[in-house]
């Protein structure tokens, strides 16, 4: 590729303007005025022969070329600047850094105590910022550099993010103990029939076992829906409702909660749970050491 014609500067107001979708604050986040990154767009669209982005509520909106440009500028701006920035040699014990990490209720749940304790020990003074929110918003976060890792279910390939699984999860049945129609077991009869909490991250009041039940001719009532795991378990023994929990989290509610466990009587797949850092830091010695850390929780709880 000829690089003569192109500034790359360029390339920084591209990934301003593909951040901030807005011309004022793609000029802030640059240091530029505005007629400077107008002039540096006219220059851009010229060199792509594209429109790139195209005015619309208020907003810059990328064209498809755009977001295909910005796929591969970004991690390649990410990979310029760290191999510019000196850093020091990281050591755990006198490190204050704070780490930003992506968790869901049920992977914080899982995983945080334990990396705390680690951390006490071993990193003292280290902190972490636990963020949490849409999958999408926590993905776009790690491409903009806005932190170290996330944790999760992530099933998006992605070329510039390394993922690791860390463990896979099944799914049990749960009421409470005590159940007025459910004993020791439940047919796919008396599943269809009771009353259900959903959990549901996106909002949503359906999901893959109403996909499944619609396939036999069967249907269910979902009472409550809810964006959390760690509610579920409290209202389940309140009440008459059943719900299809991540088994782990079902396992350390249910004494004290007074929840029964039960095998699900839908043919109900699990899921991966993975960390996934960008590739650009993937070999910054803090994070290579706060992964291995992870990693050794994770493998604690897949014994």
């Amino acid at each position: 590729m000829n690089l003569s014609g192109w500034d790359l500067n360029l390339l920084v107001v591209f990934d301003a303007l593909i951040t901030e979708q807005h011309l004022t604050r793609a000029s802030e986040r640059v240091g530029l005025s505005q007629p400077a990154t107008s002039n540096a767009l006219a220059r851009l669209r010229k060199l792509t022969q594209d429109e790139l982005f195209v005015r619309t509520k208020g907003r810059f909106q990328p064209t498809p070329v755009a977001i295909a440009l910005a796929q591969q500028i970004q991690p390649a701006l990410q990979q310029i600047d760290a191999a510019l920035v000196q850093t020091k040699p990281f050591d755990p014990a006198t490190s204050d850094r704070i780490f930003s990490l992506g968790m869901s209720d049920y992977t914080a749940f899982l995983i945080l105590p334990e990396l705390l304790k680690t951390l006490k020990s071993l990193a003292p003074k280290i902190a972490v910022q636990v963020r949490t929110g849409e999958r999408d918003r926590l993905l776009k976060l790690l491409d903009e550099g806005k932190g170290d890792g996330r944790c999760g279910v992530f099933p998006e390939n992605i070329p510039w993010h390394q993922s690791q699984k860390l463990f896979e999860e099944t799914f049990v049945c749960v009421c409470r103990q005590d159940h007025p129609q459910i004993g020791s077991e439940i047919s796919l009869l008396q599943y269809s029939e009771a009353e259900h909490l959903l959990v549901s991250v996106a909002g949503d009041r359906s999901g893959r076992i109403d996909r499944i039940l619609q396939q036999q001719g069967l249907s269910r009532h979902v009472s409550v829906a809810v964006p959390h795991f760690l509610v579920a378990p409290f209202i389940l023994a309140q009440t008459d409702l059943i719900a299809m929990l991540a088994k782990r989290v079902a396992e350390r509610f249910a004494q004290r909660q007074a929840l029964k466990l039960l095998p699900s009587p839908v043919a109900l797949s699990g899921f991966s749970v993975v960390m996934r850092c960008h590739q650009s830091s993937q070999s910054h010695a803090e994070q290579v050491w706060l992964r291995s850390q992870i990693d050794a929780i994770s493998r604690t709880l897949n014994a």
